[in-house]
This record gives C-alpha cells, sequence and structure tokens, in this order.
C-alpha cells in the first residue's frame, strides 16, 4: 500500500547555526571613526536515512535488506573587518568623505558519513543508527566516507572617496584589493577599481523654471570591476589519497599506504582571479513633487578569465579548471512610481519595474564549445546545455519529438531474432531510446538531416540533436500596488517572468518506466491514453492488428523508454505571480492613547497567492540544478513555493 511505501523510509534531520557579531565604533578627534566588526559562523548539521527492506533503495543496493546512512557535517566562518573613516565639509558647498578599510575571512568546514546495510529486516530505525558500528559484519557491510576541507581564506584592502560640490556634482572612486588562499603566491592578487559620477541637474540654477512640474533629474555614470574566486581550494595543485587495503614497505621496513589521485581533475598553477567589468548609464526622474518618479537604466557587464571545468586529454585526468573565455551581458531596467491619491485620510500608490537582459558568449578561448550536463538522470542524459561562442548561456539541447513508432512503421516482427523489422527509410532511433524497446508505440524521433536550415544550425552533433529551449526570459519585473484608507491599509506585490523555457524534467522521469516498472506515472501517461503492448491476460503482443486496434483511441507513446530530452519537455515558463498580500488596521490614536499605547496595528499577511502560468509542472519559478551556474531551469524534484499565512500585531508603547 502506500502507506506501506511511506514507512519504508524514515529520516531525521538536526541542524544547528549559531551566529556570533560584534562592533565597537569609535569617534575620535572631530571627523574621524573606526569601526571595528568580527563576526563567527558555525553550522552543525546531522542526517539520518533509515531505508527499510522493501525500499527501492534496499532492493537495489542493499540486497533487499534495511539499510541506514549516518551523516555528520561542520561548517564554520571567521570575518574580521577594520574601516577608518574621514567626513568634512569645506565652505559649505564641497563635501569629503573617505573611508579605508581591511577585511579577513576565513571558511572551512568537515564531515563524516557512514553507510550500513545488511540489517536483520525487522529493526527499527533507532536501533539500527545505535548499532551502526556492530551490524552483519559481511564483505561490504560497512561505509566511512570523511573529508576535511582545506581552510579557504581572503584578505582584502579596500578604499573609498566620495566628494559631492553643491550637492550637485558628485563623485566616488572605490579601489579593492583581494588576496586568495585558492590561487598560487604570483597570482594571488586582484585588484578592482571603480569609478562613478553623478549630476542633479534639477538643482542647477538654469533649472528654476521647471521647478513647479520637474521634481528631479539626475544622469547617473559608473565603471567598475569585481572579482571571482567561487571555485574549490587547491585546484592549482596535485593532491592525493590513500587507496587500497594492501601494506605496502619501504626504508626501515616502514609501511606506506598506496596513494592514488584525489580526483580526476588536473591541477593547473596558472589560475587567477576572473573579473567582471560593469558599465552603467542612468537616469533618474521625477515630475510634480514626486508624484511620478522613477530611473531608466542601461547596463553592459563583461567577464573575461571565466573559472571554468573543462575537458583535457590526459593520463588519468578528464578535465582541468582553467581561465578561459568572455561574456557579456546588456540590459535595460526601467522603473516608474506614481503617486495616484495622496489626501491626509487614503492614499493610493503604484509601483512598477521591468528589465530586459541579453547574455552572449564572446568566446570560449581554444573550445569551439562548452558541454555542461544538469545530471538529474545520471549518464543517460549528457550533454544537455551546451555553450557556444555567440549564444547565450542557458541554451539547452536534445531532440524534437516525431510523436511514436505505428505498427505502419514496421514490415513485421521477426519470431527468430524477436525483435521489430523497420521498413526502407524509417529513421532507427534504438541508440537513444534503448534496442529493446524498439517496437510500436515506441517515442520517435525527428530525423534532423531532413530538417529546416534552422534546424541545421543548431545542430551540435550527427545523432540529430538540436537546441530545443533557451531559459533566458525576454523580460523579468514586478509592479505593487499599495494603499490605505482611514485605518486600513493594503499592500500587494506581483512578479513576472515573460518567455523562458523551463527544462520539466519530472515531465521525463514520470512518463519513463524502464528503470522502474512498477513506478507512479503523470496522468498523461494513464491507462487508456498511453500505447499498450499487453493483451488481456498481460502476455506481450506482437500481433500488428490486434495492436493497432488496440491503441486507436490512445495518444501517447509507450512509457518503456530510456530517459530522453525532447522538446516535448522543454515548456514556457513565464508567469504571473502574486507574491505577498498584507491587509491591516490601525486602530485610531483617541483611543489607544486612552491606555497608554502609542500605536496598534492588526494584519494578516499572505504569501505565494496565487500563480498564473501555462507550465505544467508545480512551479515555473524553478532552478534545481544549481552545481553550475551553466545549466539554469531545470525542474527536477523541486518542492514547490508554499502558501503561507502570518496573522499578527504591532503594538508601540
Amino acid at each position: 500500500s502506500l502507506q506501506d511505501k511511506v514507512n519504508d523510509y524514515w529520516r531525521r534531520k538536526n541542524e544547528r547555526r549559531y551566529n556570533y557579531n560584534g562592533a565597537i565604533t569609535w569617534k575620535f578627534l572631530k571627523n574621524f571613526t573606526y569601526r571595528a566588526e568580527a563576526g563567527y559562523d558555525y553550522t552543525f548539521f546531522q542526517q539520518k536515512d533509515y531505508y527499510a527492506a522493501l525500499s527501492d533503495k534496499a532492493v537495489k543496493d542493499g540486497g533487499s535488506l534495511p539499510m541506514g546512512e549516518w551523516t555528520k557535517k561542520d561548517t564554520w566562518k571567521l570575518r574580521l573587518t577594520h574601516t577608518l573613516t574621514y567626513n568634512k565639509t569645506f565652505n559649505k558647498v564641497h563635501n569629503l568623505n573617505a573611508m579605508i578599510g581591511q577585511e579577513y575571512v576565513a571558511t572551512n568546514n568537515e564531515s563524516l558519513s557512514v553507510i550500513a546495510k545488511y540489517f536483520q529486516k525487522d529493526i527499527a530505525p533507532e536501533k539500527m543508527f545505535a548499532s551502526l558500528a556492530s551490524n552483519s559484519g559481511a564483505t561490504g557491510s560497512r561505509t566511512i566516507n570523511s573529508s576535511l576541507g582545506q581552510e579557504d581564506r581572503t584578505l582584502s584592502f579596500f578604499g573609498r572617496l566620495n566628494y559631492s560640490y553643491a550637492d550637485r556634482y558628485l563623485l566616488t572612486f572605490t579601489m579593492r584589493a583581494d588576496g586568495s588562499s585558492k590561487f598560487v603566491k604570483d597570482n594571488r592578487w586582484g585588484y578592482f577599481p571603480a569609478a562613478a559620477l553623478g549630476w542633479r541637474i534639477a538643482e542647477e540654477p538654469w533649472m528654476k523654471s521647471t521647478k513647479d512640474w520637474l521634481s528631479n533629474l539626475k544622469l547617473r555614470f559608473s565603471y567598475g570591476t569585481a572579482g571571482n574566486n567561487r571555485i574549490s581550494s587547491s585546484m592549482y595543485e596535485t593532491t592525493y589519497k590513500a587507496y587500497g587495503s594492501g601494506k605496502y614497505y619501504g626504508a626501515g621496513n616502514q609501511q606506506n599506504p598506496h596513494y592514488t589521485l584525489n580526483n580526476s581533475q588536473l591541477a593547473n598553477p596558472e589560475l587567477k582571479w576572473e573579473t567582471t567589468i560593469t558599465r552603467n548609464v542612468g537616469l533618474d526622474f521625477g515630475f510634480f513633487d514626486e508624484r511620478i518618479s522613477g530611473s531608466l537604466d542601461y547596463y553592459w557587464n563583461t567577464t573575461k578569465d571565466l573559472l571554468l571545468d573543462a575537458p583535457v586529454t590526459a593520463i588519468g585526468y578528464t578535465s582541468m579548471q582553467q581561465n578561459i573565455g568572455q561574456t557579456s551581458n546588456r540590459g535595460l531596467e526601467l522603473n516608474l512610481n506614481a503617486a495616484i491619491l495622496r489626501k491626509k485620510d487614503y492614499s493610493l500608490n503604484f509601483n512598477f519595474n521591468v528589465g530586459f537582459n541579453k547574455n552572449k558568449v564572446k568566446t570560449l578561448g581554444s573550445l569551439e564549445q562548452y558541454k555542461a550536463s544538469s545530471n538529474w538522470a545520471s549518464t543517460q542524459i549528457q550533454d544537455d546545455y551546451i555553450v557556444k561562442p555567440g549564444h547565450a548561456v542557458g541554451e539547452i539541447y536534445g531532440y524534437k519529438v516525431a510523436g511514436r513508432y505505428e505498427v505502419s512503421d514496421f514490415e513485421r516482427y521477426d519470431e527468430v531474432k524477436k525483435k521489430w523489422i523497420l521498413k526502407e527509410g524509417i529513421s532507427d532511433d534504438s541508440k537513444v531510446i534503448g534496442s529493446s524497446y524498439l517496437r510500436p508505440g515506441a517515442l520517435k524521433l525527428q530525423n534532423m538531416n531532413e530538417g529546416d536550415g534552422e534546424n541545421q544550425d543548431y545542430r551540435v552533433d550527427d545523432n540529430d540533436r538540436v537546441k530545443i529551449g533557451d531559459t533566458n526570459p525576454v523580460a523579468t519585473g514586478g509592479f505593487n500596488i499599495s494603499g490605505r484608507l482611514y485605518g486600513f491599509d493594503l499592500n500587494a506585490n506581483f512578479t513576472y517572468s515573460i518567455g523562458n523555457d523551463v527544462y520539466n524534467a519530472n515531465k521525463i522521469e514520470y512518463t519513463s518506466a524502464s528503470l522502474h516498472y512498477y513506478r507512479n506515472m503523470l496522468d498523461i501517461m494513464s491507462d487508456g491514453k498511453r500505447w499498450t503492448n499487453l493483451n488481456a491476460d498481460g502476455t506481450l503482443c506482437n500481433d500488428p492488428e490486434q495492436l493497432a486496434a488496440m491503441n486507436a483511441n490512445t495518444t501517447m507513446w509507450s512509457p518503456y523508454t530510456n530517459y530522453v530530452l525532447t522538446d516535448w519537455a522543454i515548456e514556457d515558463g513565464s508567469f504571473l505571480r502574486l507574491a505577498t498580500i498584507t491587509l491591516g488596521y490601525t486602530l485610531p490614536q483617541t483611543l489607544t492613547k486612552r491606555v497608554g499605547i502609542n500605536s496598534l496595528r492588526f494584519y494578516a499577511t499572505a504569501y505565494n497567492v496565487f500563480c498564473i502560468t501555462g507550465y505544467s509542472g508545480f512551479d515555473p519559478e524553478v532552478s534545481s540544478r544549481n552545481k553550475t551556474a551553466l545549466t539554469p531551469g531545470v525542474d527536477y524534484s523541486a518542492y514547490p513555493k508554499s502558501r503561507q499565512f502570518v496573522i499578527g500585531f504591532n503594538l508601540n508603547f
């Protein structure tokens, strides 16, 4: 039963987080301020997973006997910051604010996991975890894994200079020097300057005639650089680990372990900081005493020396972290605010924002393309994302569906070879869907050799894979409606996305039964909708006429196929979501002050109220495979956003 299946799995998770922060501010002399900050974060995580004898994992990996996994992980972070600030105004029109500072950040972690198998069938979860070290003792019954992370340290020095003249002309200059333990000594430091200019045009004397309708007009320009070192530690050096149980003896009859490479990634001592260059031109505006206000920004960001794990051809290695390639992001953002009503007892405001962004890969160095895998299907689906120069990051590559193989696609069923024989000229997709599944009703793919010019341009290899999706939206944004009426107040916040594709991996897995014959499937694969190859008595039918008759009213292919990424699983992820809505009421002060209360407000808030979308999954706003930024927009076993309700009050004495 379903309840029995639920009881086959038992999990207990315990997580404790400790966060300590402290700061000291000292104002000395007249214009100087010194501030010291310290922070320490510590996280303890523990998880126990129990798999009963009939659970899928125990059947597959534990000899159909109970098994358990106990994982512990400790993570900590230390941060120390010092800043010295100078602030002074000269002759009432010159304002100077200067700051210098230093920051030190160190992080580390360690973990331990134990997997134990082959317990007696009726053992309780609590008893299992109390006896992990004394289970059957059979070969392979216990696996212990541990890791001690190498400390990641970053030392930074920074400075900032702000200058303004008559509050009309604004200048900001910043400089950072960051040193990271993730790089060798010669490449350890990165230097990242930035500057910004501002001009308050509306404050100019020659703009006085516009004061009655133009309340704000400011032009901004900024240019700056920022560094990224988000890679694992020690990628610049080769590391080893003990391997095997044999003893090896050296000088002095001392035992020496047999060491092998710690991973298949080739060390690269030439690694350095990835750098992003940002450019921005913006205009802030306001009309009629800010009844209408907003901003318009155009930005252009370039990232160079990208830190990517690139494939290599070297004995014992498959890849190497390298600084290769360059990407570009250009976009336009518009923000509008309108005070529609502005009265003493009631008001109504509307805010709207929209952003348009285009990203493009400029170069990948010596690589013609870079393949990335979401890995949700292990090795059955590989290289489902491909990055190419001239294309955007987030393009999905797979096959196009041509429906299913009909009985008319086959010459006959060969009783000797026990296989169906395709007619001449019908494409053979057995290498993709699985040779044992090639029969009437099987998933059928389009032959891109016969495709149009667009398909040919997007082909990536000789097996008919083409670009089938793009996770980049055309536009994103949101809008907010807020208002008050006497003591009542209302605030509603909406978000939206237009034109992005979602990779619905759940749709593939739960319409395929090749790995799990008795699994639950989506309703689109229910009996009467999917192709069936079984007679009424449960035997396999190989009679062409009978198969055609049995499936005359079905619309879907047979679920017995390998996992295959097709355009059928790529869906439009556009949505409009009411993210939050709050309704409140504040009691009149004429009542509250009689009992010594300054203000009392009651409110009710709802989160994730509704989402309007054509996406068939639980939630279009999803990206569950985030190990790399190259595989966005995958929906695989992700929990949908929960709907929450909060009722409370604010009391002020």
